[in-house]
């Protein structure tokens, strides 16, 4: 044994990044249109949406590849 923890060193990164996750969400043609005109909808209370995607909004790394790392672009 070469005296090196098996374990990993959490830290905090000092650039972390901003975490965001796609998705889809199947509307009526109700909530389409408010949805393109506003630019945003309201779900319902602890609707479940599945996450296609996540990754850093500014680097746009997905989070399994930078995890626990500083994000380039917040530099």
């Amino acid at each position: 044994m070469t005296g090196e923890s098996t374990s990993r060193s959490i830290s905090t990164p000092k650039h972390p990044h901003t975490w965001v996750v796609a998705t889809e969400i199947v509307v009526d043609d109700s909530v389409a249109r408010i949805a393109d005109l506003r630019g945003s909808l309201r779900t319902k209370a602890e609707q479940r949406i599945d996450a296609l995607d996540t990754y850093c909004r500014p680097c746009r790394r997905p989070y399994a590849d930078v995890a626990g790392r500083d994000c380039p672009a917040a530099a």
